[in-house]
């Protein structure tokens, strides 16, 4: 069947806006509810008899949860349909918001808020970001920008909405209203429909004709590398789904050449027993292909960088009311300058998006300097200089600005360092390190908090640890000039 002039609007079709739409509001609510925490946060410290390190941790598990549960969510993608993962993430991330309002200490909000919620929102969101990449080929990456952008949004509007209700309805009260926009995820998560039948053959087709042409040029090498990474990621994703689900029905209707009985090493054995070992052998051989394929040189630094600056950012977002407060401002104050943190991620994730579709952009220059850019700016928190209204409010904006620009690259880098086959479970162990670095850095910035008894520690931390992990980053270029000249000798001539 011909598509329709609506699906004919560009690569992505009527339903590719929708869904990159529903993509983009699912992260409004997801890491916009994730930040507002750093306005709760307060509140906790003021009615809970715990630590700074203890209640900063409930924080630092939400976001360690979303991020690093990429895998299971993959997982579950792999045999349920992508509006069927969010649909249930949505259900579940409302039930662990609406559990909060009658927590009676600390570990309870560990188990609900950082836990169930954070789980839930991981699988509304990882299924939302990955169907806009299977709809669109030649913007893929502005598309993804500007669905990741609504992290911004909602880091800008959803903090400041907190401090509302908190002080309208306490912290228990305005825990019930979150959980009822959460809800609102079940809505967008319906609109994730499947790539229609003449997106998968657009991608075939393309797929097939970039198989005849060189992956690197002296130029660029990068370029349609990264090109060609993505489009087979996204082929395979569909040949992956075809296989499962061919595989289910013969499974289901019995059939299959195997004998009812089967002896091997002389003992009666049922063939699903065989089967299932056969699975579990290829399962493990999968994974050690799968480890041995990504983690190179590249990608080792590229992993450990993505933990350093989740330490950095997530250092910043979760504490970012409380510090603007301890310098002097007003609770409404504080969040506003907060809230400038979310408007700078919009920007920045949009722009990284565009500098990502850019053939004659080197996207690793540009993300090494945002990742510099951003600890720099973290560093200079620490400036008394700077402690007031319109010096944090730029500031904030700034360093939400250049934060933006490395969610916008994230993915596009990716692609770039791990090439074809590696990158669709490459991009799942980077979640991880996403997770693992959000969840290691609020409580050792909570512990100097109550060691020092003041926030700038935690903050230079933050921007020294994103500088480390910029200039790691800058090793992979470096690797790759000194191996290419190794590997191509200039000759000497007479």
């Amino acid at each position: 069947m011909m598509p329709s002039r609506c699906q004919e609007w560009s690569d992505g079709g009527l339903w590719g806006y929708v869904v990159v739409l529903s993509a983009f509001m699912i992260q409004v609510i997801t890491f916009g509810t994730a930040q507002s925490f750093g306005v709760f946060n307060v509140e906790f410290l003021d009615y809970f008899e715990y630590s700074a390190a203890a209640i900063s941790l409930v924080g630092s598990i939400n976001v360690g949860i979303i991020l690093g549960s990429g895998p299971i969510a993959s997982l579950l993608m792999n045999h349920l349909s992508h509006r069927q993962v969010a649909l249930i993430g949505a259900i579940i991330s409302s039930i662990g918001l609406t559990c909060m309002p009658f927590a009676p200490n600390v570990v309870y909000m560990y188990v609900f808020y950082g836990f169930v919620t954070g789980f839930g929102y991981c699988l509304s969101y990882i299924p939302s970001h990955v169907l806009c990449g299977l709809y669109f080929q030649r913007h893929r990456s502005l598309a993804t920008g500007i669905a990741v952008s609504g992290q911004g949004v909602g880091g800008t509007v959803i903090p400041y909405i907190s401090y509302m209700l908190i002080e309208t309805y306490g912290w228990r009260g305005s825990y019930f209203i979150m959980a009822g926009l959460s809800l609102h995820n079940i809505v967008f998560a319906a609109l994730l429909r499947p790539p229609p039948k003449h997106i998968e053959l657009d991608i075939d087709e393309t797929t097939a004709q970039e198989k005849v042409e060189p992956l690197e040029t002296e130029e660029n090498p990068l370029e349609i590398k990264h090109i060609y990474s993505v489009s087979i990621y996204v082929r395979n994703h569909f040949e992956n789904v075809r296989n499962l689900n061919n595989t289910t029905t013969e499974l289901s209707l019995g059939e299959t050449d195997l004998p009812d009985t089967l002896y091997v090493n002389g003992t009666n054995t049922n063939n699903m027993h065989i089967a299932g070992g056969m699975v579990a052998t290829t399962f493990i051989s999968k994974i050690k292909d799968q480890l041995k394929n990504i983690f190179s040189f590249g990608f080792i630094i590229y992993f450990i960088n993505n933990i350093f600056w989740n330490m950095g950012a997530s250092t910043v977002i979760l504490f970012g009311p409380e510090f603007n407060e301890n310098v002097g401002f007003e609770k409404e104050d504080a969040t506003i300058v907060f809230t400038m943190i979310g408007c700078g991620t919009c920007v920045g994730c949009v722009l990284g998006g565009i500098l990502g579709n850019l053939a004659c952009c080197n996207r690793i220059a540009v993300y090494i300097f945002a990742n510099l850019a951003n600890g720099t700016l973290a560093l200079l928190f620490a400036l008394p200089i700077l402690h007031n209204f319109w010096g944090l409010l730029t500031l904030s904006f700034l360093w939400g600005l250049m934060f933006g620009v490395i969610l916008g690259l994230v993915m596009v880098v990716t692609a770039d360092l791990l090439g074809a086959e590696a990158f669709g479970y490459g991009y799942g162990y980077l979640m991880f390190a996403n997770g693992l670095g959000c969840s290691i850095a609020p409580p050792l910035a909570g512990w100097l908090l109550d060691v020092t008894g003041d926030l700038v520690p935690g903050f230079l931390f933050a921007g020294l640890i994103t500088i480390l992990g910029g200039l790691l980053v800058a090793l992979i270029p470096l690797q790759r000039r000194l191996c290419s000249v190794k590997d191509n000798p200039v000759r000497k001539t007479s």
